[in-house]
């Protein structure tokens, strides 16, 4: 990708490791992120490198990818956390960063609201909240609560109001966007969703870049094939 037309919207980063296949994944997770890999990494504002390779010269931000903690230096430990590095790149690239990883979502919701059902629409789903496309308003600071099927895993989440998009004439704006933020009792369900969105990242990028599910360089990534089951 060419750097020289400085458009506003390129956040460029590198991958640097010996592991061909890992390089693919992980520039395919950061594409759909909107943060694009680009080859030099002396043009890049963060470089994810393998510990041990030698670098040049660096104005940018590196990030070790080693097998375990380090003395010194910025570092995420293998298997890496798809969310710590998320983090890492809003903190460096945004003044008011995002801690949580969203992904489109396509799933039918049943939200209740003051004891009368309406169904809904999740298009975007964080660990924390998301968003849904309802048939009516509804006033920032409304609790209700949603219930969804998610990959076979029935939710059942109290959750706030924090803004409605109003319908607009714009494609895809027919109907009202709510952006909710989940009021769970249970923590331990917004691990299980963080999980889930982490598997969801590396099984997109898996079907893009054509890579097999047993590939080695999935050994990198920390990320589990059941998000649903019991943590000890």
């Amino acid at each position: 990708m060419l750097l020289g037309a400085k458009q506003p919207d390129i956040k460029p980063v590198a991958v640097v490791t010996r592991n061909q296949q890992f390089n693919r994944l992980l520039s395919s997770i950061l594409a759909e992120w909107k943060f694009f890999a680009i080859e030099d990494p002396v043009e890049a504002r963060v470089v994810f490198a393998e510990h041990g390779i030698d670098l040049p010269d660096l104005t940018g931000e590196v990030v070790w990818l080693a097998p375990r903690a380090l003395s010194e230096g910025r570092f995420l430990t293998i298997p890496i956390s798809l969310t710590k590095l998320y983090n890492i790149l809003e903190t460096e690239y945004f003044p008011t960063p995002r801690r949580h990883i969203r992904v489109a979502i396509e799933v039918q919701v049943d939200v209740r609201l003051d004891n009368a059902w309406q169904e809904c629409q999740l298009i975007s789903l964080a660990d924390r909240g998301g968003r849904i496309l309802c048939q009516n308003e509804i006033q920032r600071g409304t609790m209700l609560h949603l219930e969804a099927k998610i990959a076979g895993k029935l939710l059942q989440l109290p959750a706030e109001v924090l803004y409605c998009i109003p319908a607009g004439d714009t494609p895809g704006r027919s109907l009202p966007q709510v952006g909710i933020l989940f009021r769970p009792t249970d923590g331990r369900l917004i691990n299980m969703l963080r999980r889930f969105i982490e598997k969801v990242c590396v099984e997109s990028a898996i079907a893009r870049e054509g890579l097999s599910p047993n590939e080695q360089c999935l050994s990198w990534v920390d990320f589990v094939d059941d998000p649903w089951a019991e943590v000890t």
